[in-house]
């Protein structure tokens, strides 16, 4: 399961490996998975969990030695004054100081006896990106809390599909284990984002119609608008109307989206940025024609003009239908309400 979730949010290109180079592998950060019943099992000095997964990494180190992270993911607490209390602050020196001063038992002297035999440069090496992430989830909350919940699966999957959906993937990364070769069990993100896609078209979420508002605009709060104002300044009075029509409808529309299903926030945050980037290329290009002697105000203008009818013809959200052409246009005078844009042109010189 945790192999699962480093799917979900691998890099492209990736590779996940599993049981070899720790039990998840991508090839820059290797994970130790330990999961315990007791629910009250504690960290201590000699967890056999510690020594195991530190000598796994000694006895590899050929491969490891150019490793970012090395993890220790377990569902035991780590133990007040055990030598894991401020394992996050301590030294490389400290660590192997506190490593090397703890009493051996039989349960974890060959893996001591290991450790003690590395070269201390070697050591502290390790143990400085060595990262224990104690307390975590039981397998049964990890499952319903994490994979279920996850941004991946709740954007596209409808609640009642998501543990079928789920089954699919770790069937499908099952299946690359008996498919391996040399017993290498690995699994490829850029294939796994295909079959992704493939078992998510069975399950996908309908897209959202799009909310329609019929808010209308109140010339007598036009004030408390910054936009307003940046259109006072091109002496353009005339688009304040529809303007404040265009920004308090979209506004009302993006805050139905949101309260009808909160995973298209991503996909609002990444439509108002494409509607930015228009605006900020399309105003550039206007500056590049200024000269001394036009008119800047009337060029002003005409920029607003341009770019009000070139994110019109942005009517796509991904997750959304039959988007109003009012939204678009209220998505721009958002970027100069909050003063990402703002409508007066000068030269660079200016």
């Amino acid at each position: 399961m945790v192999a699962l979730k480093e799917c979900f949010e691998a890099k492209d290109g990736l590779k996940i490996f599993l049981e070899c180079y720790g039990d998840v592998s991508d090839g820059f950060t290797s994970t130790e998975v330990k999961h315990s019943i007791d629910e009250d099992k504690n960290l201590i000095n000699t967890h056999i969990d510690f020594w195991k997964t530190l000598s796994n990494i000694i006895d590899d180190y050929d491969n490891f030695r150019f490793y970012n992270k090395f993890i220790l993911h377990t569902t035991a607490k780590i133990k007040k004054g055990s030598i894991f209390e401020n394992w996050i602050n301590d030294s490389a020196d400290d660590k192997v100081k506190k490593i090397l001063g703890v009493k051996s038992n039989d349960t974890i002297k060959k893996y001591f006896e290991n450790v003690k035999n590395l070269s201390s440069e070697d050591l502290k090496n390790i143990v400085n990106k060595f990262e224990i992430k104690d307390n975590q989830k039981s397998a049964k909350e990890y499952y319903a809390e994490i994979l279920l919940e996850h941004s991946a699966i709740i954007n596209i999957v409808t609640k009642e599909n998501r543990e079928s959906f789920i089954c699919s993937l770790l069937g499908y990364i099952s299946t690359e284990l008996i498919t391996a070769e040399k017993y290498q069990w690995r699994i490829d993100i850029d294939n796994f984002r295909e079959n992704f896609q493939v078992y998510a078209n069975h399950y996908k979420i309908s897209d959202l119609k799009f909310p329609i508002s019929k808010i209308e605009a109140d010339s007598y709060f036009k004030d408390n608008f910054h936009f307003v104002k940046e259109l006072e300044k091109i002496k353009y009075d005339s688009a304040i109307g529809v303007s404040m029509k265009n920004y308090l409808r979209a506004n009302d529309s993006q805050i139905k989206m949101i309260n009808a299903r909160k995973c298209l926030v991503e996909n609002l945050e990444n439509y108002d940025e494409e509607i930015f980037e228009i605006a900020d290329e399309t105003k550039y290009s206007h500056i590049d024609q200024l000269t001394d002697t036009c008119d800047k105000v009337e060029k002003s203008r005409r920029y607003f003009d341009v770019t009000i009818d070139k994110v019109s013809t942005k009517t796509k959200i991904e997750g959304v239908t039959q988007t109003s052409s009012y939204y678009p246009k209220g998505r721009f005078l958002y970027n100069i309400e909050n003063r990402s844009l703002n409508l007066n042109l000068r030269n660079e010189s200016e």
